[in-house]
């Protein structure tokens, strides 16, 4: 199976849609979003997302010693989409705040938010894989944001 056929096949499977959210070395914020995220244990409670081994924030996130997972809402698709954008300051215009004991970004009106301290990264093929122990989160009720065969999709 190619990349290409592999991708079209992943794409009929639903995912959520996260922001997730560091800061760097400089103490700005880096965000990206993110189809990714996946429990990875209940006990202890770990989480794990992915991003591509080329990206320009890898080394923000390998180097930050905590990290935030914000859960979109379906109705936050714009937020979704600056995220992804290459725009140098994700957050303009964006409306958070730094919570939690390592001051993390939360996004107003996301379905959950997780502050997780980075365990270990590694390389997985062509991405590169976080792994974070979950040390607070809030949750919040409504309908999520997904990802579905190449756009962003929402449950009716």
């Amino acid at each position: 199976m190619d990349s290409r056929e592999f991708r079209n096949a992943l794409g009929r499977y639903p995912t959520g849609i996260a922001v997730i959210s560091a800061h760097g070395a400089d103490g700005r914020l880096v965000g990206l979003t993110a189809n990714s995220v996946t429990p990875v244990s209940a006990d202890p409670v770990r989480l794990a997302w992915s991003l591509g081994a080329s990206s320009k924030t890898r080394i923000v996130f390998e180097q930050a010693d905590y990290f935030s997972v914000n859960i979109l809402a379906s109705n936050q698709v714009n937020i979704a989409q600056q995220f992804a954008s290459p725009i140098p300051d994700r957050y303009v215009d964006i409306s958070y705040e730094l919570a939690g004991c390592h001051r993390l970004p939360k996004i107003d009106g996301s379905l959950a938010w997780y502050a997780c301290r980075l365990l270990e990264s590694s390389v997985v093929g062509d991405h590169v894989m976080f792994i974070g122990e979950v040390t607070e989160s809030e949750v919040s009720d409504g309908a999520p944001l997904l990802y579905f065969a190449g756009r962003f999709a929402q449950i009716h």
